[in-house]
């Protein structure tokens, strides 16, 4: 298995193609790749549909998919301004790919017949099959999606993130070999000798104490621990320091749901961060982005810079995959210069844990990855998924 990344901020497609064409070539050997993950930003969406052809002389028969975004991540390197195109490609010997664009009526029910899933995934459970999934903001369902993944493929592993960058429905390309939608999503089933261990940093820190919810309904939380939240978050401001407190005031503020499991105490690593939308001025009454479980636990969080690299550090040092092969980033339109104030952090945290490494991926306007063994789409995260033979 061998994999090698480049990155094009040529501004006319087919010399991107040829130049990154030529370096791939290069570090492959001149060996014809397999499976070949390809990321445009700021170009054109008739140009970006291109792609496929104008990279077809190197090509060959090579699995391609890939899909637009306002900003790309290849090798070190991230591009978050002007035209790039970055690529992923990888000779993956007795590996094996099947790739389905998905319209989102083609979804069964979550809790339909797990066949059904089977066979819109194009791969059985006993085939151990990891997935990835690229989807269209405005016409694709990637929660339902993933929900029904994990059901009938308990255990498997699912990353991917959703195509940035475009304004309306219609603007957004999902490259599928030598087609180019322009809706619904791709899922990758991987199978055979390849594994994809997921590194999920969600970027956030927990301030205060964990909290009970013990009135609540949807997405409202009534009290914690007995209490309106509008006097909980009082005193968690007047606990605060004052880089804290300023952190609040920018509205960085999110919640952190605690996700089942057998334990005693939870860490930060067992919550499901979410965004606080909004304090009702007349009943207190507090409203975040997810469902709110009646009896659970929850715990609010603070996002900043170094909040989300020492987070990321984190979730990297518990790798359980030591030299992966290569890696695919799928992350957040809302990290990179504008979190750190400079680009390429994410990255450059991944060559200081894992070493250098073939890296392709996107800034995406939601993010999929697992969390306790569940998988959700995420916002303001970094998901790096850790390419290895299996064997």
């Amino acid at each position: 298995m061998k994999w090698a990344s480049a990155v094009s901020t040529a501004s006319s497609l087919d010399r991107a193609a040829e130049e990154l064409a030529e370096a791939l070539g290069r570090e492959l050997g001149q060996v014809e790749p397999d499976v070949v993950f390809a990321f445009a930003a700021d170009h054109s969406p008739e140009d970006a549909a291109r792609l496929p052809s104008a990279l077809q002389p190197w090509l060959g028969d090579a699995l391609l998919l890939g899909a637009t975004a306002s900003g790309v991540a290849g090798g070190s390197r991230e591009a978050e301004e002007g035209p790039a195109i970055a690529l992923l490609a990888g000779v993956a010997g007795d590996a094996e790919f099947t790739l389905t664009h998905l319209e989102q009526d083609q979804l069964p029910p979550v809790a339909g017949p797990r066949q059904a899933w089977w066979d819109l995934a194009g791969a059985l459970p006993e085939q151990q099959p990891s997935f990835v999934l690229l989807g269209d903001p405005f016409t694709f369902d990637a929660e339902h999606c993933v929900r029904g993944l994990d059901r009938a493929f308990p255990g498997a592993t699912v990353v991917g993130g959703l195509a940035s960058g475009a304004e309306q429905p219609g603007q957004v390309r999902l490259l599928a070999g030598g087609d180019a939608h322009r809706a619904g999503a791709l899922l990758l089933a991987c199978t055979g000798n390849l594994a994809i261990e997921a590194v999920v940093s969600q970027g956030c820190r927990p301030v205060g104490e964990p909290l009970f919810v013990t009135d609540c309904a949807d997405q409202r939380i009534r009290t914690l621990d007995g209490r309106r939240p509008r006097e909980v978050l009082g005193d968690l401001f007047a606990a605060l320091d004052a880089r804290d407190r300023e952190l609040f005031n920018a509205r960085e503020l999110f919640i952190g749901l605690a996700l089942p499991g057998p334990r005693q105490v939870v860490q930060p690593g067992d919550f499901l961060v979410r965004n606080v939308l909004g304090l009702d001025a007349d009943s207190g009454e507090l409203y975040i982005g997810a469902r709110v479980p009646p009896n659970g636990v929850v715990q609010f969080h603070l996002r900043d810079g170094q909040a989300a690299a020492e987070d990321l550090a984190r979730r990297l040092a518990a790798r359980a995959t030591a030299a992966p092969s290569a890696a695919l980033m799928f992350s957040c339109v809302g990290r990179g210069h504008g979190l750190y104030g400079h680009a390429g952090h994410d990255s450059a945290q991944l060559a200081r844990a894992c070493g250098p490494l073939p890296v392709g991926g996107f800034f995406c306007a939601g993010e999929i990855g697992p969390v306790q063994g569940a998988t959700f789409l995420h916002g303001y995260t970094t998901v790096f998924a850790l390419l290895s033979p299996r064997r």
